[in-house]
């Protein structure tokens, strides 16, 4: 008898950590984990801002469901350390944690398996578009069934032509097509910080005025606030800017309509 409830016991032992270890598994490699720069702190509101790897916008980070035994101290991180976050979004500008740990293996895979091409079709009805890779000059079949559409662009707007970016990783199949989980339009301006041209201007926004046409962005290499006018914008390609809010950091390619005026053509997320 004795020998039975022992074995019994071992079993029960045995599936509790094969359990645990499967939420490790899972936690790591879901596909929901936000991976980015911590920005900033905040104890008293329970929450943390990251800087998103991939579309390089700020969100909250909800803590206040956070599994503490299972995640890292957040109220020791600071300014530049590097996080990644599993659970769920709650709206479109915080994430709700239910974990928070260094960054997870398959979300560092999903963005440096990515590739950079120019599409060349677009079939809505078998939700893929296809890409040549510029890195291989071959043509990729990229499916986008489970593409993030909140954090990507349409990509039913794509046309022939378009220069674009997908992250995700490849499919096991004899086809060698590539899962999306983001797709982009390829970065148009340097992203270096403090970089500036006469047709370029990376900052950070300060302000928006959907009645006036204009927003106004703090630039990087001046310090100087600088009105950024969207009328003649190519909105296709841009984020919208109007869901901009203060301190995104972002990137304005366009020209000078006079000192203090800046007209764009795109408005991107800058790094």
């Amino acid at each position: 008898m004795q020998r039975k409830i022992s074995q019994a016991a071992l079993v029960s032992l045995i599936a509790a950590m094969l359990l645990s270890l499967a939420g490790v598994v899972a936690a790591h490699d879901d596909d929901t984990a936000l991976t980015g720069t911590v920005i900033s702190v905040n104890r008293d509101l329970n929450y943390i801002s990251v800087r998103d790897d991939v579309t390089g916008k700020n969100f909250k980070i909800d803590t206040r469901g956070m599994n503490d035994r299972r995640s890292i101290d957040v109220w020791n991180l600071r300014a530049g350390d590097r996080v990644s976050a599993t659970g769920a979004w709650s709206n479109n500008e915080t994430f709700r944690a239910d974990r928070v740990m260094a960054p997870a293996p398959r979300a560092l895979n999903r963005i440096a398996n990515g590739l950079t091409g120019t599409v060349e079709s677009v079939n809505r009805d078998l939700n893929y578009i296809t890409v040549r890779d510029q890195a291989t000059g071959q043509s990729v079949k990229v499916d986008v069934r489970k593409m993030d559409t909140r954090r990507s662009v349409n990509v039913w707007q794509l046309r022939n032509g378009d220069s674009v970016t997908v992250n995700g990783k490849w499919t096991n199949n004899k086809h060698g097509n590539f899962r999306a989980d983001f797709v982009n339009f390829g970065n148009y301006a340097p992203m270096t910080s403090g970089y500036s041209s006469p047709n370029v201007i990376i900052g950070t926004v300060e302000s928006t005025s959907r009645d006036l046409n204009y927003f106004t962005v703090r630039d990087n290499a001046t310090g100087q606030p600088v009105k950024v006018d969207v009328r003649d914008m190519d909105t296709r390609r841009s984020v919208n800017v109007w869901n901009l809010r203060t301190g995104d950091r972002i990137t304005v390619n366009g020209s000078w309509a006079d000192r203090d005026r800046f007209k764009a053509e795109m408005v991107g997320f800058g790094f």
